[in-house]
């Protein structure tokens, strides 16, 4: 009789399959826009769909003049408004048998996978709105080099606006990390006493934090991304519901269920307080 070949040993002996605990997940962007903007209005919603927010105007000073009153201006101008109406949700299905034989804590990180959909659908709702600051107007043509004119253009253009300076940042992509490299201005020592990349690290420029992100809008039929220079106060974002997740045992189905989900609204804020531009690649 010959000797049993491995099939045999598997199909007659049945000898487990065994699954390394060492799971390969998928990789995931770095979100950056969410925590980079207004998130004041987050728990002012209760009830309704729509978040009324109220936005100053500038008064000015008039000459003083005996038996004259001064001329009074309406602190308070036309709110803006966030209108709730995003539902979004993320599912992962697990097996009931993979569930009892699972070794990887393939459940625990389905549903991690999930909160990071979510998370990344937050950020890209809030990211869309880029292209829509300064009136739209996007600086510069579609694949360019980001180069410190650009920088300081547009900068230029957010003083002008008296945008203050506390709470800008820079949002970009993997492209402007690039050209920032080689910009000698913001990597050599000669010239700054802090450079803004001493170990390869983007840092800050001009006291604006540099955040690199690929999930980023892409330009329609074009080459690269709508990065934005920009304070907190450009966009505002409201979350009705935090994300919240739901596990859901379906016996007739053999499968357990993960779900998680959010209820949001993202809008313009102050429109003139971000400077979107476009980036080499997307």
């Amino acid at each position: 009789m010959s000797a049993p070949s491995l099939a045999n040993l598997i199909s007659e002996y049945w000898v487990p399959a065994i699954y390394s605990k060492k799971v390969v997940e998928h990789t995931q962007s770095k979100l950056v826009v969410v925590e980079s903007f207004n998130t004041d209005y987050r728990d002012d919603l209760r009830v309704g769909s729509v978040v009324y927010i109220p936005v100053t105007q500038a008064q000015s000073a008039g000459s003083v003049s005996a038996g004259t009153e001064l001329t009074g201006g309406d602190f308070s101008t036309t709110g803006k408004s966030i209108t709730v109406d995003s539902w979004y949700g993320a599912r992962t299905e697990v097996s009931e048998m993979a569930n009892i034989q699972d070794a990887a804590g393939y459940l625990e990180k389905s549903a991690k996978s999930c909160g990071y959909a979510i998370a990344k659908q937050l950020d890209t709702a809030a990211g869309a709105l880029f292209s829509t600051l300064n009136g739209s107007s996007v600086y510069g043509s579609d694949g360019q080099t980001l180069t410190d004119d650009m920088i300081i253009a547009m900068m230029e253009t957010l003083d002008e606006s008296d945008v203050p300076e506390d709470d800008r940042c820079i949002i970009t992509d993997p492209s402007s990390r690039a050209d920032i490299f080689k910009i000698d201005k913001f990597v050599r020592n000669d010239y700054v006493r802090n450079p803004v990349i001493p170990t390869g690290q983007l840092g800050s420029i001009y006291n604006m934090p540099v955040k690199i992100t690929n999930n980023l809008t892409a330009v329609t039929a074009g080459t690269g991304n709508y990065g934005v220079m920009a304070h907190r106060d450009a966009i505002a974002i409201v979350v009705q519901k935090e994300p919240y997740v739901q596990k859901i045992v379906h016996e007739l189905e053999h499968e357990i269920v993960i779900q998680v989900k959010i209820i949001y609204g993202v809008a313009e804020l102050r429109d003139d307080f971000g400077y979107p531009f476009y980036t080499r690649k997307s």
